[in-house]
């Protein structure tokens, strides 16, 4: 099985879901059925669909909610707990901000065909690009630059990487002159984006000023990737990575973070995905 047999085999079990009492209501419970991590599942979703499987989610979610509404006389409050939205008002924020109309009107109408969130039948994208992946081990170290917060919108890193160069020969002590690296972290809740760190990596014991941001990344086993080709298709990169190489290897994506390597004097890009459960998270 692969990493699209994994999607299918997910997004049947969520459809059915839709049809019981109890629907799979979170991007988080979700991927717990498919046995990747929330982020690395929404990652693979995306390799193969392009969407942002949250904002699909919540649309499959909403449809089936009002669609049950039309059928049957059961309060919004009750449907809205059981398609898992915390209250009425957040279910009603939900309902407004997808068809700029109030759930009670939207049952008194009908969704139209154009408006519901059809069920999505992925077509399994090949892959552009193959890359080895090697185990290896890391000790820990310390990387110092500038943080940002990407939202899932961002289409590229461009922007960032041109205010980290601005800055970045203030950056003392660095123990690689030249190499520089991009640390991406996100946190264990459904919420969209991360954090990314434009950064040098330093002595350990440099605190860096109130400028920079100071991360040390604990030790840990990596797979690592080597991307030669051209930066504009890293997406192709990771599609391979979480679509393919990791459906197939017995060692799973683990963690919320990693890090690409930008060596200096060279045009590729490595790329490390902890894979080890008892690695520790990032102080």
């Amino acid at each position: 099985m692969d990493g699209y047999d994994t999607l299918i085999e997910t997004l049947n079990r969520f459809e059915r879901s839709l049809d019981s009492a109890t629907p799979i209501t979170t991007v988080a419970e979700l991927a717990q059925t498919s046995g990747y991590s929330a982020h690395h599942f929404s990652r693979l979703f995306y390799s193969h669909t392009a969407l942002h499987l949250k904002e699909y989610l919540q649309g499959r979610l909403l449809t089936s909610l009002m669609m049950e509404a039309a059928r049957c006389d059961i309060s919004f409050a009750v449907l809205a707990s059981r398609y898992g939205f915390r209250d009425y008002e957040t279910f009603y924020r939900a309902c407004k901000n997808r068809w700029n109309k109030n759930p009670s009107r939207m049952r008194e109408r009908g969704l139209g065909d154009e408006e519901k969130q059809e069920r999505i039948h992925p077509r399994r994208k090949e892959t552009s690009c193959i890359l080895a992946g090697e185990l290896v081990h890391k000790e820990a170290f310390t990387l110092c630059g500038l943080n940002f917060f990407l939202g899932p919108e961002t289409k590229t890193f461009h922007t960032i990487w041109a205010q980290f160069g601005r800055y970045e020969h203030l950056i003392r002590h660095a123990l690689q002159e030249g190499t520089t690296y991009q640390y991406s972290a996100w946190t264990n809740e459904e919420l969209p984006g991360m954090s990314v760190l434009c950064a040098k990596s330093v002595n350990q014991g440099w605190t860096g000023e109130e400028l920079f941001t100071v991360r040390r990344v604990p030790a840990a086993s990596y797979i690592r990737f080597i991307h030669s080709e051209d930066v504009t298709r890293i997406r192709d990169a990771y599609q391979y990575i979480y679509g393919t190489y990791f459906a197939q290897s017995p060692l799973h994506p683990l963690g919320n973070w990693e890090f690409q390597r930008y060596p200096k004097g060279q045009s590729v890009i490595e790329i490390y995905i902890p894979v080890r459960t008892e690695t520790p998270l990032p102080n």
